[in-house]
């Protein structure tokens, strides 16, 4: 079933649509969690609450769906943790002396709303560098909506099956849009590489050496790495 099917059979209680509804995106969200930096006895028990949650919430509505399950639990899962670390940072500040309660009184009275926000507690990832935030920002700004949300999709785990049908196609066709997408992002982000130059341009080689390239880009991400270790050449 696609996203909005689902949500449907689930408002009609369908017990098998919630036994898919966990099956499918359970493994996604555990590696979500992973990802943010979850201890993993810990992981488990916040995802099935979180899938328990958003199933309650999406039964119960009488909205539209969201338009995209994948991406709206990633949001779910993440506020989650989000929220839990601000609550635990905020029971540990008050724990600490009255005379720092007094300190942090006064600071506060001159902090913005979003600079106090932002000291409730830590990002859920460690912050990207500003040379890979250039290289995101530029491969973001290449995407279209669609080739967005199949990004999410593939960072979630879900099976190409699943994607084609979701988008009305066929498998095959799925699969060859998926390798493109893929392909583009991968030459995009080496020609971004090649506009740079000095420690952004290894800190970026190093990154992308790391990653699964296919045998077109890897090619040219070695000559770029040959230009990087011989600059005469």
């Amino acid at each position: 079933m696609g996203d909005q099917a689902l949500v449907a059979a689930l408002r009609c209680e369908d017990e098998g649509a919630l036994r898919e509804f966990f099956l499918r995106f359970r493994p996604g969200l555990l590696l979500a969690a992973r990802r943010l930096g979850l201890p993993a006895g810990e992981r488990e028990a916040l995802v099935d609450d979180c899938l328990t949650d958003v199933a309650v919430h999406l039964i119960a509505s009488n909205g539209s769906s969201p338009r995209s399950l994948p991406a709206y639990l990633a949001r779910s899962l993440r506020n989650r943790v989000l929220n839990g670390r601000r609550s635990r940072a905020r029971a540990e500040r008050r724990l600490e002396p009255e005379s720092g309660a007094a300190t942090d009184a006064a600071v506060a009275a001159g902090c913005s709303e979003h600079a106090l926000r932002a000291s409730d507690g830590p990002p859920e990832t460690a912050p990207l560098s500003p040379a890979l935030q250039r290289l995101a920002a530029v491969l973001e700004a290449s995407l279209t909506g669609e080739e967005r949300l199949l990004t999410v999709w593939m960072s979630h785990l879900v099976p190409q099956q699943e994607i084609a049908a979701w988008l009305g196609i066929a498998h095959k066709a799925a699969a060859k849009r998926i390798e493109r997408l893929r392909e583009r992002l991968q030459l995009a982000a080496l020609r971004h590489i090649e506009g740079v130059d000095g420690h952004e341009r290894r800190e970026l080689l190093i990154f992308l050496g790391r990653a699964a390239l296919a045998p077109g880009p890897a090619a040219r991400l070695a000559a770029v790495r040959g230009a990087v270790e011989d600059p005469v050449r």
